[in-house]
């Protein structure tokens, strides 16, 4: 049977054709999309120099060792107001009289990550103020030049955590 132009659809009309154009259509939408979010979220570099990175290795693993030597041990708080407190439960004694560095690294997007100074506001207490945008996993590193201390802390749902020395004697990282 032959067609006559009266009996003919439009292409518009044809479910192939809608098939064939979704095709490209989609893969262009998707495109566009993945570009605003790699221009939108910028997560930076991982490690920039890593031969330097190796070479720090072993001064962490020292300011660890120290640190458990010295036994600190410490317990941050966050408040709602963004105050963030930490009180070491072992070791005060041992203190420096100045500030100590707090830095709070996300676990996903570094563009997050803030450093923060912590004043002394009494024995084994030091405070300061910071705004931690994002939710999700933070790695805490309180440090001096000598030892530090790390510990994690999922927000929104956790306020506070333990700070310890990330040494474990008679293990791989012990020296």
């Amino acid at each position: 049977m032959i067609e006559t132009p009266s009996q003919r659809r439009p292409w518009s009309r044809e479910p192939l054709v809608w098939m064939l154009i979704a095709i490209p259509a989609s893969a262009v939408i998707m495109g566009v999309i993945m570009l605003t979010l790699a221009v939108q979220t910028y997560s930076g570099l991982v490690v920039d120099d890593y031969y330097r990175h190796g070479k720090q290795i072993n001064r962490v693993i020292a300011r660890d060792r120290l640190a458990w030597e010295l036994g600190l041990e410490a317990e941050l708080a966050l408040t709602a107001d963004g105050t963030v407190r930490v009180a070491f439960v072992s070791g005060a004694d041992l203190l420096p009289s100045g500030d100590i560095e707090l830095a709070f690294v996300h676990a996903t997007r570094p563009g997050l990550d803030r450093s923060l100074r912590l004043e002394r506001t009494g024995f084994g207490v030091y405070r300061a103020r910071v705004r931690l945008a994002g939710s999700g996993r933070w790695n805490l590193a309180l440090q001096t030049a000598d030892w530090r201390l790390t510990g994690s802390l999922r927000r929104p749902e956790q306020n506070a955590a333990w700070l310890r020395p990330n040494f474990q004697p008679g293990t791989k990282n012990a020296g």
